[in-house]
C-alpha cells in the first residue's frame, strides 16, 4: 500500500508541475494542452492523503512499540519529527492551493498558475525536508533531495502532460526548441543530486546490491537508459525526420518516454520508503538479502563477502546485447515503429542488468 501511495503521489506532483510550466508558456511556443482543472484540483487534494500514508504507518507502528494512543503518537510525530512537521505545512499549503485552482480566475488570468507553481515549488521543499537525507545531513540533505525531486518534476511532469494531454501537432518544433534544453538541464541536476543523495545513503553503490534497496536502485538506473535514448531521439532527431515526412507525430513517441518514465517514478517510489543501507554489513543483520541477488550471483554468500567485477563472457554478451538494443531503438524511431522501440527499451534495462549481475564474483 505505502509503495503505491508513494509512486501516485509523485505522479501528482509531477502532473500539477508540468501542467502548471505548461499554462505559463505562451500558446505558440506548444502545442495546444487541455489538462482538465477538476484532474488539477484532485492532484492537489491526493497530495496531503497520499503523503499521510508513511506517516500513519509510523505512527500505528509505535502505538504497539510503545503502548500509546494511537492520538497521542499521531500528535507526537506531527509536533516532534520532521516528517510529521513537514506533512502540516504540506496540508496547509495544499489547501491553499486548493482554493487557487477552484477561483473562476485561475482559469484566464496569467499571473494565477506563476503563484501556484510557487505554491508547488514549496511543497516539493516540504518533501525534501521530509526525506531521508534532510533528516540526516540537514540543510545540505534537504537541498539536494529538493532539487533532484524538483528538475523530476519539471521534466517528467512537462513530458508526461504534453503527451498524453495535447490536443493538435501545432508548434511541435517551437516547443521541442525550448524544451529539450530544459530537459537536459533538468537530467543533469537529477544526476549530480542523485549522485550526491547515494553519497549520503548508499556509501557502496556495488555491495548494496546485495540488499532490495540496492537492487531497486540497480533496477531504477537501469531504466533510465532507455529513458534517456528515448528523449535522445524526440530531442535530436525529431526535426530531421519531420522535415522528411511531414505526418509524422510526435506523440506517440512522447507517450512511448513517458511510459519509461513513469517506471522510473514507480522504482522510485519503492525505493522512497525502504530504509537506506548506510552499511551494507550493519543493514544485513535486519535485512534479507535480495531473491534477485541470491538467485544470480556465482558465488557463495555470507553477510562480510566484497564483490567486484569480472568480465564473464555471459556478461559481455549481454552489454553487446543491451548495445545492441540502444542501436536498434534510434533505428526504429528513424522507421517510425513504435511498438518494437518499446520492446527494444526494455531490453536495454533487462541486458544491462543481467550483465552487471553476472560480473559479479567474490
Amino acid at each position: 500500500m505505502i509503495y503505491v501511495s508513494e509512486g501516485l503521489l509523485y505522479i501528482c506532483f509531477a502532473i500539477l508541475t508540468g501542467a502548471l510550466i505548461l499554462r505559463i508558456v505562451p500558446e505558440n511556443r506548444r502545442p495546444t494542452v487541455h489538462v482538465p482543472d477538476g484532474l488539477l484540483l484532485a492532484c492537489v487534494i491526493a497530495i496531503p492523503i497520499l503523503s499521510f500514508v508513511p506517516i500513519h504507518q509510523l505512527a500505528l507502528l509505535f502505538t504497539k512499540d510503545f503502548d500509546m494512543s494511537y492520538g497521542a503518537v499521531l500528535k507526537s510525530i506531527l509536533l516532534d519529527i520532521n516528517s510529521g512537521k513537514a506533512w502540516l505545512w504540506t496540508a496547509i499549503g495544499s489547501a491553499g492551493l486548493a482554493f487557487l485552482l477552484g477561483l473562476k480566475s485561475f482559469r484566464n488570468d496569467k499571473h494565477m498558475p506563476k503563484v501556484a507553481l510557487f505554491v508547488t515549488l514549496l511543497l516539493i521543499v516540504w518533501l525534501g525536508y521530509a526525506s531521508h537525507a534532510s533528516a540526516l545531513y540537514g540543510l545540505k540533505g534537504l537541498i539536494t533531495h529538493a532539487a533532484h525531486f524538483l528538475a523530476v518534476s519539471v521534466w517528467i511532469g512537462i513530458l508526461f502532460v504534453i503527451s498524453w494531454f495535447s490536443k493538435d501537432q501545432a508548434n511541435w518544433p517551437a516547443f521541442l526548441k525550448w524544451f529539450s534544453p530544459v530537459a537536459i538541464v533538468s537530467v543533469l541536476i537529477t544526476l549530480i543530486a542523485g549522485i550526491l543523495l547515494m553519497s549520503f545513503t548508499t556509501s557502496n553503490y556495488v555491495e548494496a546490491w546485495i540488499l532490495p534497496y540496492g537492487q531497486t536502485l540497480l533496477i531504477k538506473h537501469l531504466l533510465i537508459v532507455p529513458l534517456l535514448v528515448f528523449a535522445y531521439t524526440n530531442g535530436f532527431k525529431y526535426k530531421k525526420l519531420a522535415d522528411r515526412d511531414s505526418s509524422f507525430n510526435p506523440k506517440r513517441w512522447l507517450q512511448a518516454e513517458s511510459i519509461f518514465a513513469l517506471l522510473v517514478l514507480a522504482a522510485t517510489s519503492v525505493l522512497g520508503r525502504q530504509a537506506p543501507p548506510h552499511t551494507v554489513k550493519e543493514t544485513l543483520q535486519t535485512v534479507a538479502p535480495s531473491p534477485l541477488f541470491t538467485a544470480l550471483y556465482k558465488g557463495q554468500f555470507s553477510p562480510d563477502i566484497t564483490l567486484h567485477f569480472t568480465l564473464y563472457l555471459e556478461s559481455i554478451l549481454m552489454f553487446a546485447a543491451a548495445a545492441l538494443m540502444v542501436i536498434g531503438l534510434i533505428w526504429m524511431y528513424n522507421s517510425k515503429r513504435l511498438i518494437p522501440a518499446l520492446i527494444m527499451g526494455m531490453f536495454i534495462a533487462v541486458f544491462g542488468y543481467f550483465g552487471l549481475m553476472f560480473s559479479i564474483a567474490l
